[in-house]
């Protein structure tokens, strides 16, 4: 989604974000769901929501892995909200034949997905 130079960037481990700058020491780190903000070179900052993943640090570049990625303008914020309303429904159910861990993570996703769009969008 995201190729170029940049100054920094800062990524939801799974304790904490993390942020990393130039002459970063080589690392792999674990990512939640969360937001990653990306600082180009000039300055400008690029916001998107994340799945569950990976983040490696290597000497000259950062290679960053997850389930899913989408910008804060890129975000659908009435099918974020429609999956946000269908996983909490799920986990009110308390029916034995949902997988609530499933259920509470789709949870947690939409939530981030619309904290992005909401904080970061132009158009919402």
């Amino acid at each position: 989604m995201y190729e170029g130079k940049v100054a920094g960037l800062v990524a939801p481990g799974l304790d904490g974000y993390l942020g990393v700058l130039a002459r970063h020491a080589p690392m792999v780190a674990e990512l939640t769901a969360g937001e990653l903000t990306v600082v180009d070179q000039e300055g400008e900052r690029k916001w998107f929501a994340v799945s569950g993943g990976f983040l490696e640090v290597g000497w000259q570049e950062v290679t960053v892995l997850v389930d899913a990625a989408e910008t804060a303008e890129e975000i659908d914020v009435e099918r974020a909200r429609w999956a946000q309303e269908r996983a909490a429904g799920r986990l009110q159910a308390h029916d034995r034949e949902i997988d609530m861990d499933r259920a509470g993570a789709a949870l947690k996703r939409a939530l981030n997905r619309l904290q992005v769009a909401q904080k970061h969008s132009r158009t919402t």
